[in-house]
């Protein structure tokens, strides 16, 4: 009888133990009041000249107000990465700065998004979302991975944009020349392939390459030869970081094909690089080069190279781009593209504001702005809402957008397996494989001779480098 009486009595107090979790929930997502007057405090970084408080009010503060009048905002720019002190000792400097001016949104890179998470300083945007039933439907579900990655399982942030790759083709030149134009799946032996279709007759400066190494990448012969790896997950260092792997069967093959790319002469490597001539002298922008695997940044760059050539004397026609997904790894073809989510924005755990700070990042990343930014058709990133993200360029066709998307970024494991190889032991590294594949190239050694040589150059300077960082 005494367990009887008492069972409703533990289910009252389960409900109301319920019922005191939702009102905290509640609390802790307060709705936001539009009539009451309120100041924001922003931490915002720019890339532009024009300062950070115009370039906010031009991409979002602007079209906020006018739908929230009552919302002020006060920016401050996110304190610059100071060379003179150590990684820790900027992440401490960062954190005391937010501790100090305790922002209510903050926009971040990956690297300083980890770790202002890490250290609790953003909230958990979770409950805010399932609260609005805010739908992240229409975003591109690697954006929101890759957020979460970086937030240990947890969405301390949203992004409205992304940077993804793809694979330009120049229309014009493949029906010229009559070579079928590049296809979807294609690995980067067959596009190294069809690149020596091209005829490489003329001199440099006026000549057709089947296909050219990014105008701006440094070290641009093994560049190509670190994207083929980085598609087919094949390491250059051991995972302890102490082994260089150059000597496996995986960067032989590489070599052997950048070695054949090399001699058919039909592959641009770009040597010295002026940009403030990029727009004439790139061979791709200026239509002298077939093929060329670059982030979505270049279709902007593709849309004022038309501009010029439209307005010169006398005018020029309009050249024609296609797209097409990044070369696959034939192993794995459905995961072999890389995004980056490169600007994340967070709420902060130490506002007094959260309501509005969540209607502002909620804007951000909404479909009203994405909407609006999808027809001012002024370059810029991908959309993390890609529906808006067809209609952004005039010279591509709509479906052909997809390209960036069609190819799903590698997995977190995935990427793990290679090992990240240190930029200060990159640049040396990259300068032997050049010295030894040149020498190929003037008949000197074969391919045998120059991995080996590689191989032990290379992991003497691993060495080295390894023992100086210890030093340090």
């Amino acid at each position: 009888m005494k367990n009887r009486l008492r069972e409703p009595n533990i289910a009252w107090l389960l409900i109301g133990l319920i019922l005191l979790l939702q009102g905290c929930a509640d609390k802790h997502t307060e709705p936001f009041d539009p009539n009451k007057p309120v100041t924001l405090t922003i931490m915002y970084d720019s890339g532009f000249e024009s300062g950070v408080e115009e370039e906010f009010y031009n991409r979002f503060g602007e079209q906020f107000q006018l739908k929230y009048p009552n919302v002020d905002f006060h920016i401050i720019k996110e304190p610059e990465y100071n060379p003179e002190l150590t990684a820790k000792e900027n992440e401490q400097a960062l954190l005391a700065y937010i501790a100090k001016e305790r922002p209510d949104v903050l926009k971040l890179g990956p690297v300083r998004f980890e770790t202002v998470a890490a250290a609790g300083k953003l909230i958990d945007l979770a409950p805010w979302i399932q609260r609005d039933k805010f739908s992240l439907d229409g975003i591109y579900p690697p954006v929101i991975d890759a957020i979460k990655m970086k937030g240990r399982g947890t969405l301390y942030g949203l992004s409205p944009t992304f940077m993804s790759w793809a694979l330009y083709y120049n229309k014009d030149l493949f029906e010229r020349y009559g070579v079928t134009p590049s296809q979807d799946k294609m690995t980067w032996e067959q596009v190294l392939d069809l690149a020596a279709r091209f005829p490489v007759d003329g001199s440099p400066e006026e000549r057709i390459y089947g296909f050219t190494q990014p105008f701006s990448s440094d070290s641009s012969i093994f560049a190509l030869m670190e994207s083929i790896a980085k598609t087919e997950q094949i390491a250059l260092i051991d995972a302890a970081g102490t082994r260089l792997l150059f000597d496996s069967d995986g960067w032989k093959r590489i070599t052997k094909l950048t070695v054949r790319s090399m001699n058919s002469n039909s592959v641009y490597f770009p040597v010295a690089v002026d940009l403030s001539r990029m727009l004439v002298d790139d061979p791709f922008l200026s239509g002298r080069a077939a093929m060329v695997v670059m982030g979505d940044s270049i279709a902007g760059d593709l849309q004022g190279m038309n501009q010029i050539r439209e307005n010169s004397i006398p005018p020029e026609e309009p050249l024609r781009w296609g797209i097409v997904p990044v070369p696959i790894d034939p192993v794995n073809p459905q995961s072999a593209n890389d995004i980056t989510v490169f600007e994340m924005y967070g709420i902060g755990a130490d506002s007094t504001a959260k309501a509005a700070a969540w209607e502002l990042v909620k804007f951000i990343n909404g479909d009203e702005w994405a909407k609006a930014k999808s027809r001012s058709k002024d370059g810029g990133n991908l959309l993390a809402r890609i529906a808006y993200n067809k209609d952004r360029y005039g010279h591509f066709n709509p479906e052909e957008m997809e390209a960036f998307y069609k190819v799903k970024p590698q997995s977190e494991e995935e990427q793990r397996q290679i090992r990240q190889v240190p930029p200060a032991f990159r640049t040396s590294f990259a300068e032997i494989v050049r010295e030894e594949l040149e020498s190929i190239a003037a008949g000197k050694q074969n391919v045998e001779q120059a991995v080996q040589k590689i191989q032990t150059r290379g992991q003497a300077e691993l060495d080295s480098f390894n023992a100086r960082t210890e030093e340090k």
